[in-house]
C-alpha cells in the first residue's frame, strides 16, 4: 500500500496513564495503551517517565508520532495496536489481507465486490468486518494461489 493511500494522523494527544488519543484524517478517532510498548522494548523505556510521555508529537507529515528520533511509532502500526487492544481481530485479519496482496482500497474492493468505502470502513474498524467478508477475501486468496500454480511451467 503507498503511503498516499494511508490515513494519516492530524493530532495527537496523551491522557491519563499511558494510554494517546490519535485523530486520523479521515475523523477516525482511536486510543492507544502504550505502557506495555515502554515496558517491553527499551528505546520506550523513557515514556515511562510522564514528562517524556507528554512530548508526544505527530511527525512525518502525520505518517508516524514520535518522542525522539528514536521512539517513533508509523500511523498503521499505531491503529492495529489501537485495534489490537479493543480485541478487533476481525479488522486486523482484513488489513493483513490486504496489505499481503499489496491492494489499494480500490483494488480490495474490486477484489471481493464492495464499495472503496466500505472497505475503508473495515479498514479502520469504523465497522465490523463480516464473516463472509473475511471468506470471500480467504476465497479470493485460494483462486489466486490455484491460478499461479496453473501457470507455473513444469
Amino acid at each position: 500500500m503507498s503511503k498516499q493511500q494511508v490515513n494519516r494522523i492530524e493530532s495527537v494527544r496523551p491522557l491519563e496513564g499511558m494510554v494517546l488519543e490519535a485523530v486520523y484524517s479521515g475523523g477516525h478517532v482511536i486510543r492507544v495503551d502504550m505502557s506495555a510498548v515502554a515496558e517491553r522494548f527499551r528505546v520506550f523505556a523513557p515514556l515511562l517517565e510522564k514528562a517524556m510521555f507528554l512530548q508526544v508529537a505527530v511527525t512525518d507529515w502525520g505518517h508516524s508520532i514520535a518522542w525522539s528520533d528514536d521512539a517513533t511509532i508509523d500511523a498503521d502500526r499505531l491503529m492495529e495496536m489501537a485495534l489490537e487492544q479493543s480485541g478487533r481481530a476481525d479488522t486486523l485479519e482484513f488489513r493483513r489481507w490486504q496489505e499481503r496482496h499489496r491492494l489499494s482500497l480500490a483494488a480490495a474492493a474490486m477484489a471481493i465486490g464492495l464499495s472503496r468505502r466500505t472497505v475503508s470502513q473495515y479498514r479502520t474498524g469504523a465497522r465490523p468486518v463480516p464473516r463472509t467478508v473475511a471468506l470471500a477475501c480467504k476465497g479470493w486468496e485460494a483462486e489466486r494461489q490455484k491460478a499461479r500454480a496453473l501457470t507455473k511451467p513444469l
